[in-house]
């Protein structure tokens, strides 16, 4: 698509829909540059913020598609959806709709040689910790700071990234923005896995795999596509047809020898992508725990390698990386019972995933707002670990009809209600888990809003 590019020399006027984290830092890049904005929030909007910027207009309520018929080019937020009956109907009229990451790298090619690089990654867990230790695999060299930059869907957005010395870009991506990324090519792109998530938005499983697919859709010979050698709904077939030729697939595993990938064998992470296996650490080294983290920890590692960084740094990171907060975060312990905030637990997947990180049994409070999700797979994941379940929010009702089946369960008006009653439920020697499996918009402004509660709920007992 032949997206209008600014210049000092033609300005004008784009549109920025959707004036959350990205949307913000949408408008102030472009302010930066003198170029017109019309901005626009269906919500109420963040004047104070905007107000003092030049030649920014900012609307709410419905969209006013006329006004944005007229922009050169619109950023799109990934929380409002492409088939937005406004969007779409902009679409159609041709004009161009992308996001703060397209436009992110547009302007990174346009600098000076050397090329910018771009490290993607993807998938339905996992994204912001393997995001997170390649930023800082790749930047342990970087002695002035700038030079690697991490951000995206985590972070900071994509746009409050761009510096002219940076060379490298590390970026987590969503289904929502890659759906809006039409030039944007990842040297080494990673798919982790692949699980049901957000189907209030995609028709079936099989458009939303689509959406995480595009990562590889402008890759070129040389490039790296990195995908998870233990998903049967990834490897092979999937990986091969969604990689072009010349691209190389390096498969990761925690279960299996890949050759050509990373993968943990015999208690260590090995780097088998050349003709010998290198082993790069013991896995006992690894600070951050569980079968998920180890399978982040290996796809973070073929990343970084791919990247040019070396062993001992990979290794040095992985030793030293004690996880993101809300994300199987200790926050305390209190009477034998152990507290744990894993608020970003906002699907199933992650759900079953941290439920299996536990020797102990657990008291577990989930619930919130439900994206059209199954929740009968947790059945089985809790049966034989949970000795209560406690639930909160929209779904509580759902939850209680799939985990009644195999341990107690309450409901609770309030995450400080929630923490009290886990701490009566819970036996010396039990885990507490605040992994949610839905989103947390009906009780919290967001999952850091509800993982924040938690942790203070849990100081305050």
């Amino acid at each position: 698509m032949d997206t209008p590019s600014p210049s000092p020399s033609s300005v004008p006027s784009f549109g920025v829909l959707g004036l959350g984290r990205s949307g913000k830092a949408a408008v102030h890049f472009l302010s930066q540059r003198r170029h017109p904005v019309l901005a626009w929030d269906q919500g109420t909007v963040p004047l104070d913020e905007l107000k003092h910027l030049p030649q920014i207009e900012v609307l709410h309520g419905p969209l006013p598609e006329e006004r944005f018929g007229r922009c050169a080019a619109i950023l799109l937020s990934p929380g409002i959806p492409r088939n937005h009956p406004g969007v779409a109907r902009l679409i159609d009229q041709g004009i161009p709709v992308i996001n703060d990451c397209e436009w992110l790298y547009r302007e990174a090619q346009r600098q000076t040689p050397p090329p910018r690089r771009f490290v993607a990654i993807t998938g339905t867990n996992g994204k912001s910790t393997v995001t997170t230790l390649v930023g800082m695999m790749l930047a342990a060299a970087d002695t002035t700071g700038i030079q690697t930059r991490t951000g995206g869907n985590l972070g900071q957005a994509a746009l409050s990234l761009f510096h002219e010395e940076t060379r490298t870009y590390v970026l987590e991506l969503s289904s929502f923005q890659l759906e809006s990324m039409h030039d944007f090519r990842a040297n080494s792109a990673a798919l982790l896995n692949i699980s049901p998530d957000h189907m209030d938005r995609y028709p079936r499983l099989e458009d939303y795999l689509a959406a995480k697919l595009r990562i590889f859709r402008n890759q070129r010979p040389g490039d790296v596509a990195i995908v998870n050698r233990d998903d049967p709904g990834l490897w092979p077939e999937m990986a091969q047809s969604a990689c072009l030729p010349g691209v190389t697939l390096v498969g990761f595993s925690i279960d299996r020898p890949v050759p050509g990938g990373v993968y943990i064998e015999d208690g260590q992470l090995i780097d088998h992508r050349g003709p010998r296996k290198q082993p790069l650490m013991a896995t006992s080294r690894i600070r951050i725990k569980g079968r998920h983290n180890l399978a982040n920890a290996t796809a973070a590692a073929a990343l970084a390698l791919s990247e040019g960084a070396p062993p001992d740094t990979v290794a040095g990171v992985l030793e030293e990386f004690s996880g993101l907060p809300h994300r199987m975060q200790w926050v305390r312990e209190i009477n034998g019972v152990g507290f744990y905030n894993d608020s970003k637990g906002t699907n199933v997947g992650a759900v079953i995933e941290s439920l299996a990180s536990f020797d102990h049994p657990l008291v577990l409070i989930a619930g919130g707002r439900a994206k059209k999700t199954d929740f009968s797979s947790l059945e089985a994941a809790a049966r034989n670990r949970l000795r209560a379940a406690v639930l909160i929010g929209e779904a509580a009702n759902d939850l209680e009809q799939v985990l009644s089946r195999v341990a107690p369960t309450v409901q609770a008006p309030s995450m400080k209600e929630a923490v009290a009653q886990s701490l009566r439920l819970a036996h010396p020697g039990d885990v507490v888990l605040l992994s949610p499996a839905c989103a947390s918009f009906d009780m919290f402004k967001n999952f850091e809003d509800r993982g924040d509660r938690f942790s203070e709920a849990v100081h305050a007992l």
